[in-house]
């Protein structure tokens, strides 16, 4: 029996989460906050986003290969 790998991430993600599952720095991340280009729910004083917000941008973001 093959065993499958899967990763669970929680249902929203703190920007220094996010900036780990995407890559990005923490400021690239919060910058895309505030500039409205990621997608984030407030709660308080925190600001929380999701994998498929993060997945938006990069569909939204992404350069076509020639």
């Amino acid at each position: 029996m093959k065993k499958e790998m899967s990763t669970q991430y929680p249902l929203f993600l703190t920007p220094e989460q996010a900036a780990k599952v995407s890559g990005l720095g923490v400021n690239r991340i919060r910058q895309l906050m505030d500039e409205g280009n990621l997608e984030y729910l407030p709660v308080g004083n925190r600001r929380l986003l999701t994998i498929q917000a993060l997945t938006d941008y990069y569909q939204r973001a992404k350069v076509p290969a020639q």
